[in-house]
């Protein structure tokens, strides 16, 4: 049974980072994908704290292959520089300056979604510090992004990354906290399956604020964004859960293991092949 749309599915450039932008766009493009998620490292798309790449020539392309930008996908927490709950006020300056970066591109890519992590903590300092720079961080982002029509939305990480977002109640007391219509949910299969959660208890307790999903495959206990056919999952029941919420965002094929980046095409290949039945 088909249950989503094309345009929903989007490929990020992560395992292309040995080859060129262009590269991954004819082969995306020639596969059948419509939409991307825009990783943005140096080789690729440049964005730092004192600019970002001109978004024209990055509008030609997605005009040539018939793409459009879903997603952009900062560099960004351990070991970056770029981190929301960042402590000196040099780097509080600078990652404000960066993400701020990000919204302006993405709007003029006609994006909506920035992705973002809560940041992370010394751990040789308490917790609720780190918490609330990253509380103020997210929340002068999400007044900055509202101006220009652009959402932040938050994925939950495992506790090696982040000592701060790590759960269904971590992200609630985060949302409470900022309180911005312009901060929404991402849904990591990955990060929810190694917590004990499920796609559903997302639904429950943020209903339409969950925007995006990292959609990969996974297995319990296993550290990586897997490859559909590489894991245990199945991406049908996935879809369903999604459907039956009547969810309307996207997903981000968002694969992160190394031995994917020799041949990212033929990976791409093999999920249309895997997921092409279940989309309209």
């Amino acid at each position: 049974m088909k249950q989503v749309h094309l345009e929903q599915i989007a490929p990020m450039n992560h395992i292309y980072r040995f080859y060129e932008l262009k590269d991954y766009f004819k082969t995306i493009s020639d596969i059948g994908y419509k939409s991307i998620d825009l990783w943005t490292c140096g080789a690729h798309y440049l964005l730092d704290y004192n600019s970002y790449q001109q978004t024209k020539p990055i509008k030609d392309m997605l005009k040539k292959y018939g793409l459009s930008v879903i997603c952009i996908t900062p560099e960004q927490t351990c070991p970056k520089p770029h981190n929301m709950a960042s402590k000196s006020p040099e780097l509080i300056k600078r990652t404000r300056a960066y993400f701020q970066n990000a919204i302006l591109a993405a709007s003029e890519l006609e994006c909506s979604k920035i992705s973002i992590s809560s940041g992370w903590q010394f751990l040789s300092e308490p917790r609720e510090q780190a918490w609330n720079r990253s509380v103020e961080m997210v929340g002068t982002l999400c007044n900055f992004a509202e101006k220009y029509g652009v959402y932040l939305t938050m994925e939950t990480l495992s506790p090696q990354s982040t000592t701060l977002v790590n759960t269904i109640n971590d992200m609630e007391q985060m949302i409470e906290e900022v309180n911005s219509r312009n901060f929404t949910v991402t849904i990591d299969l990955d990060t929810i399956t190694n917590a004990g959660e499920c796609i559903q208890q997302y639904f429950d307790v943020f209903g339409e604020r969950v925007n995006h999903c990292h959609y990969m495959d996974n297995r319990r206990g296993f550290p990586g964004h897997l490859a559909w056919g590489d894991g245990e999952s199945i991406p049908g029941k996935d879809f369903q859960e999604f459907n039956k919420n009547n969810y309307k965002g996207h997903f981000t094929l968002e694969y992160t293991l190394s031995k994917y980046f020799k041949e990212p095409a033929k990976v791409y290949e093999n999920t249309w092949t895997l997921l092409k039945d279940y989309i309209i």
